[in-house]
């Protein structure tokens, strides 16, 4: 199986998604350490590749947001496609 990378923008500070990160990876151990954060799914691995914090600015508001590089490794695209469902629930945010 060959590696699946993409990335994408997720508002959010740094301090938000470590809050939420343990939830969205199902409880799964993870490590942190300076290229990001890996997680062990199975046979594969996730990484994640995490920005410095960002500000986007609407008029007077600045909202914070993050650029998330994901990188799977030894995992289908079905696999990765599942992971993701359950990690994009987990910072789903309510809202009307």
């Amino acid at each position: 199986m060959e590696k699946i990378t993409f990335s994408r923008e997720m508002g959010f500070n740094r301090e938000e998604f470590d809050r939420i990160l343990p939830a969205a990876l199902n409880g799964r151990s993870f490590e942190t350490n300076n290229s990001g954060i890996e997680s062990s799914l199975g046979a594969g691995t996730m990484r994640l590749v995490i920005s410095d914090q960002k500000f986007r600015k609407i008029a007077s508001i600045s909202l914070p947001f993050l650029v998330i590089e994901f990188i799977f490794e030894g995992l289908s695209q079905q696999q990765v496609d599942e992971t993701m469902r359950y990690f994009d629930l987990r910072y789903q945010r309510g809202g009307g």
